[in-house]
């Protein structure tokens, strides 16, 4: 069942990295983080994004699936 996830990296990604990680969106934050964000089809392609992360030894915040996005949280 597709779900939409938000992952927060630390560091600024190149938006060139978007394709690695499956079409997600790609956002610069503030504090020096790039949050992640789109839906993935189940679980395990959740799992592989996070075994990607991982193989590319980024520092990892938070990952946060389902319900509504930040975003969404934020304009309300």
């Amino acid at each position: 069942m597709p779900e939409y996830c938000e992952i927060k990296l630390r560091g600024h990604l190149d938006p060139h990295w978007s394709d690695w990680f499956t079409g997600l969106e790609l956002t610069h934050l503030e504090e020096d983080e790039t949050l992640l964000c789109g839906m993935l089809p189940d679980q395990s392609a959740l799992h592989g994004l996070l075994e990607r992360i991982r193989d590319l030894n980024l520092s990892l915040i938070s990952v946060n699936c389902g319900g509504r996005s930040s975003q969404d949280l934020n304009q309300e």
